[in-house]
C-alpha cells in the first residue's frame, strides 16, 4: 500500500490553518489578587506564550550541568527568564525589576500563570 493511500484510509486530518500552530502571537490578560483580606485589590497581567525554542531556552536558564554530571538548578535564574519573557505588560504599570520585588503572596500567582520548570524538564530537552 503506498503512503498516499494510507494516509487516506487513516483517521487523520492534515491541518490547513499553518496559524493554529503557532504561539499565540496575544497576550492573555489575567487577575491577580494582591491582598487576600480585600479581594477587590487586583493588578492585571498580561501573560503571552513562549515559542517552543524559546521554551528549550528557558532550560538554560536554571540547569547547569557539570563536567563531573553534577546538576544544578536555579530557580531564581528561570522566574527571572520567565517574567522577562512571558509578562508583556501589567496594570498598574510595573517595571520587569518591580516585578522581580513582589512580595511572595503576589508572586505566587504570577508564577501561577507561567509555564512550570518541571513542565520543561520533563519535555524533550
Amino acid at each position: 500500500m503506498s503512503q498516499t493511500q494510507e494516509t487516506q484510509n487513516s483517521n487523520y486530518t492534515v491541518v490547513s490553518d499553518i496559524n493554529s500552530l503557532m504561539a499565540a502571537r496575544a497576550p492573555k490578560e489575567h487577575v491577580i489578587h494582591v491582598d487576600p483580606e480585600n479581594e477587590s485589590s487586583i493588578i492585571k497581567v498580561w501573560v503571552k506564550d513562549l515559542t517552543f525554542l524559546k521554551m528549550q531556552e528557558a532550560v538554560k536558564s536554571f540547569v547547569s550541568i557539570s563536567a563531573d554530571g553534577g546538576v544544578d538548578l536555579d530557580l531564581a535564574g528561570y522566574w527571572k527568564y520567565m517574567i522577562t519573557e512571558c509578562v508583556e505588560r501589567t496594570e498598574p504599570q510595573m517595571s520587569k525589576g518591580q516585578l522581580m520585588g513582589l512580595n511572595a503572596h503576589v508572586g505566587q500567582q504570577l508564577t501561577a500563570l507561567l509555564p512550570q520548570p518541571q513542565d520543561l524538564v520533563a519535555g524533550p530537552l
